[in-house]
């Protein structure tokens, strides 16, 4: 096959699932799905090459990059990330992001009129949630709210609070349904196979991007695990946390240039 500028490559690691998916105008050529939270960086490139391999294409093939931006795991975000960068300069890919939690809600709000919140696992307690309803001419789910970082308690309150039917799902779900089934009232809460985008719907999405040559911006609603658990952790070092956060201060400054 000849290079198609119209085919797009899509990654997303916000969570434990990566997913690879590659197509063109609405056609799935292949998607690759691993579970892999601890070896992502191993397996990403491996994974792509093999199946643009069984499809008889190559890197110069791939017109552009569509990767999730987020919310999501820090590691995850940065690896598809630094990766779809590191191909877009290598072969002068333009790049786009993709919004996590909308991706999710797509599917489900084509089929509802209801009001559709997804909650995504963040680490015990803590949840990222948005809502949406309906969808917008090009297919998107419409946003109720600004996606969000917070607990299980904030989100039972809120929803409670607006006395509506809702529809529930992801991996927050998920992790705290005995939670959400006696917490929440007048609302369903959607199964497993609803916690992850279909390859489908992220090529879809991808089809109505803007891309350019910037760098994808990662979305996060929250500080990583290691900047939260900093006293800890450089404690158990022997280093004192006041000079570790000014170390990270110093490190995480963007300076002004010349």
């Amino acid at each position: 096959m000849s290079a198609d500028s119209n085919i797009t490559l899509v990654f997303n690691s916000a969570e434990a699932r990566l997913q690879i998916v590659c197509g063109q105008q609405g056609q799935l050529l292949f998607s690759k799905e691993l579970f892999s939270p601890r070896q992502g960086m191993q397996v990403l490139i491996p994974a792509l090459m093999d199946g643009l391999e069984k499809m008889s294409l190559s890197l110069n093939n791939i017109g552009k990059i569509a990767c999730v931006r987020g919310p999501g795991s820090f590691t995850g975000l940065r690896l598809v990330l630094a990766t779809a960068l590191g191909l877009a300069r290598a072969h002068g890919f333009p790049m786009a992001g993709i919004d996590y939690l909308p991706a999710l809600a797509m599917d489900t709000c084509a089929t509802t009129d209801k009001e559709v919140w997804v909650v995504t696992h963040a680490r015990r307690g803590q949840i990222h949630y948005q809502a949406f309803q309906g969808t917008s001419s090009d297919g998107l789910p419409i946003a109720l709210i600004e996606p969000t970082a917070g607990t299980i308690e904030d989100l039972a309150a809120i929803i409670n609070a607006r006395d509506t039917a809702t529809v529930l799902l992801g991996t927050g779900v998920q992790k705290n349904r005995e939670f959400f089934e006696a917490e929440i009232q007048n609302a369903t809460l959607l199964g497993e196979r609803f916690s992850h985008p279909k390859p489908e719907t992220l090529l879809d999405i991808s089809a109505t991007l803007e891309y350019g040559d910037a760098p994808v911006e990662p979305l996060y609603l929250r500080p990583c695990d290691a900047e939260e658990n900093l006293d800890y952790i450089v404690s158990m070092k022997g280093v004192d946390p006041d000079e570790a956060r000014q170390r990270l201060a110093r490190l995480t400054t963007t300076l002004p240039k010349a």
